[in-house]
């Protein structure tokens, strides 16, 4: 299920930009892709929750507002791979900005107001606990 709609992609970059970016030469000038759009929305979807699984129940909800963001910003670069061509300077900054803000949301340095999943694992852990004592007689 993706985090964001086409109704959010256009409210975001414009009808023009997505007409332009999912357009064939067989195409009319005026006509989006909503199949192209709504297949890298899935996409950048799945990449979101790649990010987000580690420390939240996947999907998420309710749906965020970044959550949109940065799904819309990945999905805006990669229907700007689709042509082979490379993306421009902004929407390359866009995917880069989510995904540092999905790094952080991944390392903890971000959160979201969402169900939380414990982590229970022996190999992963928030803190290092020492040993009480190295020598038997005290903490050092």
């Amino acid at each position: 299920m993706a985090y964001a709609t086409v109704q959010d992609m256009i409210e975001r970059f414009g009808e023009r930009a997505l007409i332009d970016a999912t357009r064939t030469l067989n195409q009319d000038r005026d006509v989006m892709d909503v199949i192209k759009i709504n297949g890298v929305l899935e996409r950048a979807s799945a990449a979101v929750d790649s990010y987000l699984q580690r420390r939240y129940a996947v999907p998420v909800r309710p749906v965020q507002l970044p959550v949109v963001d940065a799904t819309c910003a990945l999905a805006r670069y990669a229907l700007c791979q689709l042509d082979d061509s490379e993306p421009a300077l902004q929407i390359q900054t866009g995917r880069k900005d989510a995904l540092k803000w999905l790094s952080d949301i991944g390392s903890g340095a971000a959160t979201l107001d969402a169900t939380a999943v414990p982590d229970k694992s022996d190999t992963w852990s928030r803190f290092q606990a020492r040993p009480t004592s190295i020598r038997g007689d005290g903490l050092w």
